[in-house]
Parts: C-alpha cells; structure tokens; sequence
C-alpha cells in the first residue's frame, strides 16, 4: 500500500509538471511555417554594449515593402486601448491591433469567417476575435455588423468583416479586434511615423526561399545607411531576428508584447519532478529488497521445481510493471482532479487532452518508473541460490542493508534539498513582499482614462490630463479620498516612456525614462526630495519647463548642483530646468535595479530634443486615488458614480497598485508554493519509506528487542538504539544537500535585484525538521514495539 500510494502521488505531481513544462515550450510552435517567422529586434550600439528591443519604427514596413517584398513578409503588430461600442449601447476599453495585410496569411490563426482587410482601400473593415464578438453580439452573426471605435476626435464606424478564432493558450500574440495598420496615420503624426528612432510595437517577418536571417540584417542595414546622415549612428542601428518559438523562453531581450517565462523555472520544475519520481522509487525498490526474506523460500521452491533466472525474472519484473501500470492510472485521476488547483497556482490554462505529446510523456514516464522501480528487485529476488534460501539461510542481510540505507539517505537528500529551496523562495517572497519600495502603494487605486482621441502622442497625453481634471476635481469632496494625482504611470505597468539623447559629439548617449505626471504626484506617492524642491501649481513655469530627477539619474549626469541646471542634447531640448532631486524608488519589479528617470509635467520640450523613444502601452493619462475607507467597495461604487455622470458610457477600468506589484512575481510566487508543496510530498513519500524501513528493520530484531527488555533496558534505550542508526542517514542527507541547495538558490536570487540572503538559519530549520521528523516515526514503531511482552517475543525459542 505504501509503494502503491506513494508512486501514485509521484506520478500525479510529475504528470502535472512535465505536462506544464511541455506546455510553455510548446508556445507558437503551431503556426504552420513557425520555422521561417521571426520577431524582428531593433539594435543599438551604445556604451553599454548591444542592446536589442522588440520595439520598432513603423517607417521599417515601408522600407522592407518596397525593397523586400518579394523575399520577406512583413507586419506591424501595434496593439492599443480604444474605447469601442455598438451604435446605441455601452462602450469598453477594448484592445484593438493594427496590423498589416501580411499578417493574416503569416499566422496560423484561423478565419473562422468572412475575410480580411487588404488594403488601405478597406481599413474600415475589423477582423474581431470569438470572444470580442461574444461580447457585442451575443449569439448574433457578427459579419456585418458596426461598431465605433474612437480613434480620433469623433466615433468612427468600423464595419466587421471578418470572425478569427481566439488566441491559443499557448501563443505569444493575443488580438481582440484586428485593424489595417493604415489607420496608424490617424493616430500619429508623419514626423513620428517616418522617424527611425520613434518605437511602436512589435514587428514581425516571415523570410521565404532566397533569405536568411544573415542576409535580412545586412540588407536592413544597408537601408540604414542610406537613411542616416551620421556613418557613426548608422553603424550603431541596425535590425536582427528573433525566431518566433524563443519570443517566450528568451528573458535577455525585453518583454514587449510577449508573455516570458524564465527557462531556469521549467529546469527546476523539471528537476523536482525527476526527484519525486526518483523518492517514490526509491522506496519501492528498498522496501522490495527489505521484503525479500518473505519471499527467499518461494524462490527456493521455484528454483528447484526447475524454474530458471529469467523466469523468475519475468515474473517478478511482471509484478512490478502491473503495480507501477495501476499506480500511473492512479496518478493520472489525481492529476486529472488537481488540475484546476494547479492552474490556478501557476496562472495558466493547462489542459489534459492526451495529445501525442502528452501521450508520449506519459508513457515514457511509465517505462522509466517501471525499469527503475523493478529491474533491481526482480534481479536480487532471481539471483537467490535455493540450498541457502530452503536451510532459512536467510535473513535481513538479504535485504542488502548498506543499499537500502544508502538509498534512505538519497531520499531525505532530496526532501531535505526541497526544503532549503522552500524556504529560501519563501524567505525571498517576503523579502519582497516588506520592501520599501521608496513610494507609497496601500489602498491606491489605479483609474485607467479612457484613452481620448488625438494626433500624435503630446496631444493624447495632454487631452487626456484635460480628461481626468474635472474627475479629479470632484474626487477631492469625497472624505473616503486623502489624495488624489494624474500620471501617464506609477508601477511596473510598461507605461514608462524610455528615451535617449546624446549631450553632445564628445559624449556618448544617455538613456532615461520619463513619465509624465501632474504638481500633487510626488505627495501622493510619499516621495523624498533629497535637493532642491517640490512641482508648485504657485510657480507657472513649473508647468512647461521644470523637472524632477531620480538619484540614478543625477549619477549619470555627473551633476554636482541640480538646481536650476538645464538638460543639453545635439538635437535640441526645448527650455527645460531642474527643480529637484528625489531619492530612488523602484518603479519597475524588484527584478530590475532602479534606472535614471525623470518627472515632467508637461513632455514636449523633453521630446524635442530626444534621440530615440519607445513605448511599449498606451500612454495616457491614469487617475490615482488614496483611501482612507472601511468599507472600499462602497467607496468604489461612489467613484464609479461619478464617473458614470461625468463621462456617462465611458467604460470604469479600475485596480489596486498593491495588486499590480503582486502580479510583478506571479510567477516567483507560483514556484515557490509548488516548491512548498513538491517538498511536503517528498518529504512524506520519503517519510513513508522511512515508516516502511523502520518497520522491516525493527520487525528482524524483535528478539533482540525481547532479550534487551528482560537484561533491563527502558524504552527510551531501545528507541535512541535504533534512532542513531536513522538519525544518522538524517544528517548525512541534510549535510549533502546544504552545498546543493546553497547552490540552486543563489542562481535563482539573480534574477532579482533586491534579494534576501540565504543565511545559516535556513540550514538549521531544515536540520530541524528533518531530525523531528525522522525520531517521531522510528520512536514511534520502537516504543510500539518494546511494549510488547518480552516472553511473547522470546517462548519460540
């Protein structure tokens, strides 16, 4: 029953991890020509080296179009938030993507109907995804149908002409609605859409016979060349290629679009689940062999009704394999029933569908437990000699002690080393949970404005500002509401601009990110002014022309005064000065260290003189609210009350800072409780085998036992007489695992830019918990055992 449970509850948590791993490897491994599309990189030589970002400017479709189309297909993937609603009913902020025509047949999305736009001729036509034409038409058939999404100053009506599935679980790219990248010129000016150094997006290229991706980069920079009048800054651009299946196992190149997941996590989570397999076996095989005195004289008997090795071999690897079959069957039902638990803790959409891959996964995963399981047992049972079996020449010492020993100590290694990691990720959770992050993030909720309709990014940014005030405005009456701020971003949300400029010919580039915010942000948020002063509504300059730098930012410049200084760049900063410095605070996860930033009020004097910019969300206004309120559920529904009259049908979007900065370690957060719980179900699968161990162990000497009763020995020495034996293992196990685990963890701490340190403590607890551990089940079955009546165990002989 031990091995039985105990190989079961191994296969399920090993079903469910392999299949996750087999997952997220998996990710746009469906499109038809995976193998000739690439993610498109842009490339930038700087002081810091090679640096790459998924971000790129539009003019590059242009160029590829005109030079490479007959070699390369290529598009724009830009996606947005739009305020988008039938004729007469409700709007949502609804992501829209502009794409171009090329998309559609580079993918492996599915029309489900209708067809496509073309051209610029038919950029009134939306592709809309399954779910989105749920969402505005119900059951209806939404070929046909309107829609009007706000893409400038007024409403435009969009007619759908195509239905496309919805994204898979596994693909990097994900589309609601599906627009003509045409449209790109009602959005941004031709300055921003023809500059090569002004980033949206993502793009995408599908190289066909003819073309490598050698020959793209060089024919790209080629174009280059020609585009810029520096040979220096031509030199530093260029463009490289991504193969599509590495967008979600690359974590060295910046998200963008694409959801990433750190490879080390899968070759940990593929790790634990080789581990638990390996204790499960581990305890089959040990508590085989420790059986295998109750089985000598069949063997014997066998042996010599004429029965050979390799048959006895057959039966009892047959045995095993049966056993192993219905404890796999077993572990599939339990995966199959944890499944939700799993997804749910690891934010994903896993599914057991018994796909080839899955299939052959399982399988395989059978074989390999059957051979380790019960090659090694039906070995040792077959090679018994039947003279010494059938004189009862055989005892414990048949049970190979020194193996199943050595065997014991391999499993609490591998429990003890899960352990460590356990609560090492655990102590580097709430690490990051109390960090003092240089701002204030309680009880703040995030108010998305919808975004408004304008030309070019410093008009939306600042329609949107002129959106928000009367909002803000009435937000101040509420008694629930101590503050109230508008920014373009706060927190890890993508939405902080990064720019570039170049002080002059003999230094090189300086980059930066900017976030645009309004006189209370500082306040709001709790920053420290180290130097100088706050943004003052008092001080109308302040509106057009002053800054705030970070800490980092004041290193890079090598400024010794900040006050009052003036940012230079060879293309030309509009009057800017500085007003203050406030000290660090992390704006991005703890991953990353704090870099240079700077807060404006008002961006475009910063723009003018930039080299380059990417942005990689939408950058408009959002509306931050502190509550001072028992009940925040009423409270929201107060503010969505107001909003309701202000802005009537405009959708409410609202989340709290503390949830965005938790969703930052997702998935740090889902590795360490399933790490939590790989280690609880190694520990008790290699408790039972200790259970098992103990009791064979105990069960050969009870004579002993008997004997050392009457000379007059306690219990509690016959329990430390055995403990030492096992207390033993215990340490040597813990020992082993203390440089492995130490090891383990410090690879994954880098990852993080604030982290814990490992610390001895950690050790002891894990020492702790395994000597406990190990003295309760063994006192348990040598107290048992010594309670029993000395002449019961003494009158056979």
């Amino acid at each position: 029953m031990i091995n039985f449970i105990g190989l079961s509850v191994g296969v399920a948590v090993a079903t469910l991890l392999f299949f996750y791993i087999q997952f997220q490897v998996s990710f746009d491994s469906f499109h038809p020509e995976e193998k000739s599309l690439y993610r498109v990189l842009r490339v930038q030589n700087g002081d810091q080296g090679e640096l790459r970002f998924p971000s790129l400017p539009l003019v590059l479709e242009s160029v590829i179009d005109k030079n490479l189309s007959d070699r390369v297909d290529y598009t724009n993937f830009v996606p947005n938030n739009f305020l988008v609603k039938k004729p007469q009913g409700d709007g949502f902020n609804q992501s829209t993507t502009l794409v171009g025509t090329d998309f559609f047949e580079m993918f492996g999305f599915k029309m489900l109907q209708g067809s496509y736009p073309e051209n610029m001729e038919q950029r009134s036509g939306i592709v809309v995804s399954e779910s989105t034409a749920t969402r505005f038409f119900g059951t209806e058939n939404p070929i046909g149908q309107e829609l009007q999404i706000r893409l400038t100053d007024e409403l435009l009506n969009f007619e759908v002409i195509g239905l496309i599935e919805d994204t898979p679980a596994n693909s990097s790219l994900s589309y609601e609605i599906l627009m003509h990248d045409s449209n790109l010129e009602l959005l941004y000016p031709e300055r921003m859409r023809t500059h090569w150094y002004m980033s949206f997006g993502d793009g995408f290229a599908k190289l066909k016979d003819g073309m490598s991706p050698e020959v793209f980069e060089s024919e790209t920079k080629d174009f280059v060349r020609r585009a810029f009048q520096d040979p220096q800054e031509a030199e530093n651009y260029g463009f490289t290629l991504q193969e599509i299946t590495d967008m979600h196992l690359n974590p060295e190149i910046p998200t963008g679009i694409a959801s990433v997941v750190n490879p080390r996590i899968l070759w940990i989570l593929g790790g634990i689940s080789v581990l638990i397999i390996l204790i499960a076996c581990i305890n089959f095989t040990t508590m085989a062999i420790g059986n295998s005195a109750s089985r000598a004289k069949e063997v014997g008997v066998r042996k010599t009704m004429g029965a050979g090795s390799r048959q006895l071999f057959g039966q009892f690897m047959s045995e095993s394999v049966i056993l192993t079959s219905s404890a796999m069957i077993l572990g599939l039902i339990l995966a199959m029933i944890l499944l939700p638990i799993f997804n749910s803790l690891m934010q994903t959409q896993l599914e057991i569908n018994f796909s080839l891959e899955q299939s052959l996964i399982f399988v395989m995963t059978g074989l390999v437990i059957a051979l380790m399981a019960g090659s090694y047992p039906a070995l040792f049972l077959a090679s018994f000699r039947p003279i010494q079996v059938l004189k009862s020449n055989v005892g414990l010492k048949l049970g190979k002690q020194n193996l199943r020993m050595t065997m014991l100590g391999f499993q609490f290694f591998i429990s003890m080393l899960l352990i460590t990691c356990t609560l090492v990720m655990l102590k580097q959770m709430k690490t990051v949970e109390q960090y003092d992050l240089g701002s204030a993030s309680s009880d703040i909720l995030q108010i998305t404005v919808p975004p408004p309709a304008a030309q070019g990014l410093e008009d939306a940014i600042a329609k949107s500002f002129e959106y928000a005030q009367p909002f803000k405005n009435e937000l101040r009456k509420l008694p629930e509401v101590t503050g109230v701020t508008v920014a373009t971003a706060m927190y890890g949300d993508n939405s902080w601009f990064s720019v570039g400029f170049q002080e002059n010919e003999s230094k090189p580039g300086i980059d930066f990110h900017l976030n645009i915010v309004d006189e209370d942000y500082v306040d709001f948020f709790e920053l420290n002014v180290l130097e100088g002063r706050n943004f003052s509504a008092a001080t109308p300059s302040d509106l057009t022309s002053a800054f705030l730098m970070n800490e980092e930012m004041k290193k890079t410049l090598d400024w010794e005064d900040v006050f009052g200084k003036s940012m230079e760049s060879l293309n030309g900063f509009g009057e800017n000065r500085a007003v203050g410095v406030v000290e660090d605070f992390h704006y991005e996860s703890l991953y990353q260290p704090v870099e240079p930033a700077i807060l404006v009020m008002k961006p475009e004097n910063f723009f003018r003189g930039m080299r380059n910019l990417t942005m990689e969300d939408e950058m408009t206004g959002k509306v931050f609210i502190k509550l001072n309120s028992q009940d925040k559920q009423a409270t929201v529904a107060t503010i969505a009350g107001i909003w309701k009259e202000l802005y009537g049908s405009d959708p409410f979007d609202y989340q709290y800072i503390e949830d965005q900065i938790a969703q930052e370690y997702v998935q740090a957060s889902s590795l360490s409780s399933l790490v939590t719980i790989a280690s609880v179900v190694a520990l008790i699968i290699a408790g039972m085998g200790l259970f098992a161990m103990a009791s064979l162990a105990i069960s050969s000497r009870m004579k002993e036992i008997g004997i050392r009763r009457v000379m007059g020995a306690t219990t509690t020495e016959i329990s430390l007489l055995f403990n030492k034996q096992f207390i033993w293992i215990t340490l040597i196990g813990v020992a082993i695992s203390i440089p492995a685990s130490y090891y383990l963890m410090s690879i994954w701490l880098e990852d993080f830019a604030v982290k814990t340190t490992i610390g001895i403590g950690v050790f002891l607890i894990a020492l702790i918990i395994g000597v406990v551990f190990s003295v309760v089940i063994v006192s348990f079955e040598t107290i048992k055992s010594a309670w029993v009546n000395p002449t019961k165990l003494l009158r056979s002989e």
